[in-house]
């Protein structure tokens, strides 16, 4: 029997990933993924729970579509993470939901073509079993799940603790794929990069796959390199960086969370690397790519954080300069080390975000200065209301002049305009790509 299936997902890139994944098997099978939810007969919810709030979100999403299924007669299943950490807190809910872990997203028809509950929380993840996200110019995809680390505060390795790796070749293939299909842009994600490899190659492989990705693959796209852990980075720096440096075809752009300024706080976060560890990754990096952009991400009020701790966080902030930092104040998750921490006020929490996002605001103003008034090259990636562009460095460009683009150009910008999320300005000329 021919089914058709909606599909609603939430968080991050390997969660859209796993869509991609369940679309291709549903639609192998002969299923058909509607955009509508009232022309479904089956519903997924591909769930996300990385912070408190969208735990929250979640349970609220998961009572509103029983519901809707008891009135109609739909079947609903919860995939991602969710369904991988509280299977029991989504049972009470919704006890006639079935649920599927991330690690069995290639498995989801199972349960769409099966009339009673189906659980499938076991197992790993298939290798190279790749979602590809079709139908637009910036595609993610995933080349590992899995990390080996052990943080405190974090629920996602309950969701996703095997390391499973892609093959390089799998990898290579799917970036064909994506690049013939328009992509301009590819984002190589993971739950950390930089362990890519070891269970499949033995060694940290990134270096390796980001070689035979630029050797192997032609056409108009850039690269995006997702997270790496700094720990990891010792390993693969030079490797990395010299790959980086002397591409065309990646953006010299790199995520590395330092999470704290404090080496007390990295400890209680069970981080593996100190502040002066990660200050020398980043001077590094910068000492071979100046014009490089760092993302960080920084959570505030971990318990265990006192004034002084969050003030060395600031203060390395405005040390290094980053590009971008992804701020987050503290949630309690459940399985965790740190929830069992005494935690932190409140109010205390909310006011130390608000001095945070301020000194963001200030380095990030700072550090786009330098690109006003002056004439940059950028890649056409996207189109909203207006094309956007990436800098090599991948810095977003606001083109304000409507004229006829295409994605995958490279075009000179003169830029008149800068804020904390971006820059703006005019094309003044085309180029072919190098």
């Amino acid at each position: 029997m021919v089914f058709k299936v909606y599909i609603e997902t939430y968080g991050c890139a390997l969660n859209k990933s796993d869509e991609a994944l369940m679309k291709t098997k549903l639609e192998e099978r002969g299923h058909r993924v509607v955009n509508s939810i009232d022309e479904a007969d089956v519903i997924i919810l591909n769930t996300c729970v990385v912070r408190l709030d969208t735990e929250y979100r979640m349970l609220h999403r998961i009572k509103e579509l029983r519901n809707y299924c008891e009135r109609t007669g739909r079947r609903l299943i919860i995939a991602g993470c969710m369904s991988k950490t509280h299977p029991y807190t989504i049972s009470l809910i919704a006890p006639e939901a079935s649920l599927i872990s991330p690690q069995n997203a290639d498995k989801v028809y199972l349960a769409v073509e099966n009339s009673n509950r189906v659980l499938l929380l076991e197992g790993r993840r298939t290798r190279d079993a790749i979602g590809l996200a079709t139908g637009s110019s910036v595609v993610p995809i995933p080349i590992q799940e899995g990390c080996l680390s052990n943080c405190s505060f974090c629920i996602t390795k309950h969701a996703r603790r095997e390391l499973v790796s892609h093959s390089i070749e799998a990898i290579v293939n799917i970036v064909k794929k994506a690049v013939r299909e328009g992509a301009v842009e590819i984002e190589l994600t993971g739950m950390d990069l930089g362990a890519y490899g070891v269970d499949l190659y033995r060694r940290r492989s990134l270096p390796a796959l980001l070689e035979r990705i630029t050797k192997d693959v032609e056409g108009n796209y850039m690269l995006r390199v997702g997270m790496i852990n700094p720990e990891h980075m010792v390993e693969i720096m030079d490797d990395l960086v010299n790959i980086i440096k002397n591409s065309r075809r990646i953006y010299k752009f790199l995520h590395i969370p330092l999470q704290s300024g404090s080496n007390k706080l990295l400890k209680l976060m069970n981080r593996k690397y100190t502040v002066d560890d990660y200050r020398e990754i980043v001077r590094e990096i910068k000492k071979h790519i100046p014009d490089v952009s760092i993302a960080t991400d920084i959570i505030i009020g971990h318990p265990g954080e006192d004034e002084e701790d969050f003030e060395e966080t600031l203060k390395i902030i405005r040390e290094l300069e980053f590009e971008r930092v992804h701020l987050a104040g503290y949630s309690i998750r459940p399985l965790t080390l740190s929830a069992s921490m005494p935690q932190i006020n409140t109010a205390a929490k909310k006011e130390r975000l608000k001095k945070a996002l301020d000194v963001i605001i200030e380095v990030g103003l700072k550090v786009r200065k330098k690109y006003l008034n002056r004439i940059v090259n950028g890649f056409v990636t996207e189109r909203t209301n207006t094309w956007i562009a990436r800098l090599d460095n991948y810095i977003p460009i606001v083109i304000k002049n409507n004229i006829g683009l295409n994605y995958g150009e490279w075009v000179n910008i003169h830029v008149d305009e800068i804020t904390f999320f971006d820059i703006r300005g005019y094309v003044n000329s085309k180029e072919l790509f190098p």
